[in-house]
């Protein structure tokens, strides 16, 4: 892929938050003072998280033509990295919730099970969730953005950023009934998602910028919340808030936080 200037990654940006924001706005409007428009305005929100996908290959294709658009897609099927960074892409989010759902209780806490998936349905959410939202984020935010980002900044800073912007794409979610973001304080959504985005770049750069390994993380991390929803109590998200906080210290302090890889 040829190099990214900041014009191009401004209007992945732009064309990002514009494409998601406008199909998330009918039900938006449907939950704040529109409730007469029809159930059926939530149908184009079902294709929102497609839109970091739609400003990467359309950039990419712009920039890069086919050959461009070959090799981003290739990202997220082509497993060219240490079989060993499977470990934590795929346990990371079940310790976690585990973690926090124990320390919830120690604390004499406890949250809302009835919120849950069942267990049977845990692979057919992951499968849902890996397909509808994480593919699609991730050739956007970790396929197209992450690595010009790294060019200007270090890998924590860019981490932080792209933390930051993928947190305010959400934003329409927290004014939509039903949706997991509706329930959490902005800031708490915000503060966890940046120290989220430093384990995606750790994992980015540790295996030659695999999209599939950043949409595995994100799609098993998000079934494990549904299935152990540690998130639905303030007491929760803070616990769940510390110990990401304190995983990605240790990562920042054996990685380093210059470029989170020590290739």
């Amino acid at each position: 892929m040829k190099k990214i200037s900041n014009r191009q990654l401004i209007q992945f940006f732009v064309i990002t938050f514009a494409f998601s924001w406008l199909l998330w706005l009918p039900q938006v409007l449907k939950f704040n003072g529109f409730s007469d428009l029809p159930d059926i305005v939530g149908l184009p929100g079902m294709f929102a998280p497609f839109g970091p996908a739609v400003a990467a290959f359309w950039l990419t294709w712009k920039e890069s033509g086919k050959t461009g658009i070959k090799e981003l897609w290739a990202r997220g099927w082509k497993i060219n990295f240490k079989k060993k960074w499977l470990i934590p892409t795929l346990l990371l989010g079940p310790i976690t919730a585990l973690l926090a759902a124990a320390f919830i209780y120690l604390g004499k806490g406890t949250f809302s099970w009835e919120y849950g998936i069942p267990a049977v349905m845990i692979a057919p959410i992951f499968l849902l969730i890996y397909f509808t939202n994480a593919l699609p984020e991730e050739y956007g935010w970790r396929g197209y953005a992450l690595d010009p980002l790294q060019k200007r900044f270090s890998a924590l800073k860019a981490s932080l950023v792209l933390g930051l912007l993928w947190a305010l794409w959400h934003l329409p979610l927290f004014f939509i009934e039903g949706t997991t973001q509706a329930a959490i304080p902005l800031y708490q959504f915000v503060l966890q998602t940046m120290v989220l985005a430093i384990f995606y770049t750790w994992l980015h750069n540790n295996t030659n910028g695999s999209v599939l390994i950043a949409a595995l993380f994100h799609a098993v991390s998000n079934t494990a919340a549904a299935a152990i929803p540690f998130w639905t109590t303030d007491f929760g998200r803070w616990i769940d808030f510390g110990i990401l906080l304190v995983m990605a210290g240790i990562i920042l302090w054996r990685w380093g936080w210059q470029r989170l890889s020590l290739d």
